[in-house]
């Protein structure tokens, strides 16, 4: 790797690291202590997926690139605090849905405040051609990650 390249292979996993480490203090430290930041990311998937119509066990487990036996084990542990149910669908007993409830609801919406409030921390430093720049190759990393 040349010098550039090395700067880039840093900087992406620092900023990688940084965030998460940001997420899991917050929920820490918040009214949804009891979650990991997998779980926030489940519940999140979950939820998003509740909203846009695809909210089965192979389609969630899908979204998060994960394996249904994972997503099996995350979902059992937030079904026990109250965050998730499943139930199969009447018309196909061999799928199971998966629906958040009130309390899910609620952590996905603190969490999306989080990431709003990130978001405005880093945008207020930032001029709007700085910041039209920094999205533009932001979705080019994006569209990179999405084809791997």
């Amino acid at each position: 790797m040349n010098r550039n390249e090395e700067q880039l292979n840093n900087f992406l996993v620092e900023l990688f690291n940084d965030i998460l480490r940001l997420e899991e203090t917050s929920l820490a430290k918040g009214e949804f202590s009891n979650l990991s930041i997998s779980e926030m990311h489940v519940i999140d998937a979950v939820y998003e997926g509740t909203v846009e119509g695809y909210n089965t066990m192979t389609e969630i487990a899908n979204r998060l690139m994960i394996t249904a036996s994972t997503l099996t084990t995350s979902v059992k542990t937030l079904e026990k605090k109250g965050y998730l149910e499943r139930t199969k669908l009447s018309s196909d007993k061999r799928k199971v849905i998966v629906i958040p409830t009130d309390l899910a609801k609620k952590a996905y919406e603190s969490h999306q405040q989080f990431h709003k409030d990130m978001v405005q921390v880093i945008t207020k430093e930032l001029s709007s051609e700085e910041l039209s720049t920094l999205a533009h190759v932001l979705r080019t990393l994006h569209k990179f990650f999405k084809k791997l």
